[in-house]
């Protein structure tokens, strides 16, 4: 009901009560109640008598009325719940799973209270940025190609950034954003599998967009406020996401794994690189000589050896 009384009101200068409740086949009571709901939301709405309604300014949140209407995908963004906060998108969407929820369906919140990056590192959720989730259930692809779930991700923020900013963001493998050098998003892909098959997947990420920054944080993370100058519009933002998320995993689904590795390796610019490994006891150096067909690094070391490169912490050396 909500979303087709917005729907009402945002193609009318002013619509009267009486339209309203007659379209929606309620009572001007129920009406009124719902206008008085959406103002409490954020929606800024006037009232005259012998008018009725208007519609003023539609609030930068990640409803579902906002992020879903028009959104025209054929996966993802199908469901959205919204939260003011929660512990973990992740979390709420493992709940959601084991209730059957959709493919595509959308967990987004304000704040996170225990959000995990990789390696169960800590993950700073403050409000103004985008902190959400999305359920897959990637069947038919083999769970040693899992990480072109985390690619098609990465690839979708890039896009999205940079038709939304302007900025040219660049992927950091295997699960950062960067602009300027700066991480502003990470994805944490976590799976239910078995050998032969994923059951399920969830792709948490984190965006900085209008949020502030820990003092810790302002070395090596940016926000996408900071690097525009002005605030950057988070709905317009998640709606983008969600529609590059949607065509990139249809290609996956198509089996088109080669065409979602190129448009990665092109954001990335990774190939030819010279980087520093490290992943908990071990430092490798070397060239990336390729990102094969699995979405792992193939170095070429400074010892003159190849090697896999399937997790760890990477740094750009000159």
């Amino acid at each position: 009901m909500r979303e087709k009384l917005l729907e009402l009101l945002n193609k009318n200068g002013f619509v009267s009560g009486e339209k309203i409740a007659e379209q929606l086949g309620v009572s001007r009571t129920a009406v009124w109640k719902q206008i008085n709901t959406l103002k409490e939301m954020g929606y800024k709405i006037t009232s005259v008598k012998n008018k009725g309604y208007h519609l003023e300014s539609r609030p930068d949140i990640p409803y579902p009325e906002e992020v879903c209407s028009k959104l025209n995908t054929k996966i993802i963004g199908k469901n959205l719940y919204y939260f003011k906060t929660l512990p973990s998108t992740n979390l709420y969407a493992k709940e959601l799973i084991n209730k059957g929820a959709e493919e595509g369906t959308v967990v987004v919140t304000d704040t996170q209270t225990k959000g995990k990056g990789r390696k169960n590192r800590e993950w700073f959720s403050p409000p103004g940025g985008l902190w959400f989730s999305v359920i897959l259930y990637p069947t038919m692809i083999p769970p040693n190609q899992s990480m072109s779930l985390t690619m098609v991700a990465s690839i979708a923020v890039t896009e999205a950034i940079k038709k939304v900013t302007g900025l040219k963001p660049k992927i950091k493998w295997p699960n950062d954003v960067l602009i300027n050098n700066k991480k502003v998003c990470g994805i944490l892909t976590e799976l239910d599998a078995e050998l032969d098959k994923i059951n399920h997947a969830i792709i948490g990420i984190g965006i900085n967009v209008n949020n502030e920054l820990k003092k810790d944080l302002k070395e090596k993370a940016t926000t996408l406020r900071n690097e525009v100058g002005t605030k950057v519009p988070r709905v317009k933002l998640l709606k983008t996401i969600l529609k590059h998320l949607d065509e990139n995993y249809a290609e996956l689904l198509k089996g088109k794994n080669d065409v979602v590795r190129k448009k990665w390796i092109q954001y990335s610019k990774i190939v030819g690189k010279k980087i520093t490994v490290k992943d908990e006891n071990t430092v490798i150096k070397g060239v990336v000589e390729k990102v094969d067909e699995e979405g792992y690094l193939i170095l070429q070391t400074n010892e003159g050896k190849k090697t896999r490169i399937l997790s760890g912490d990477i740094e750009y050396t000159t």
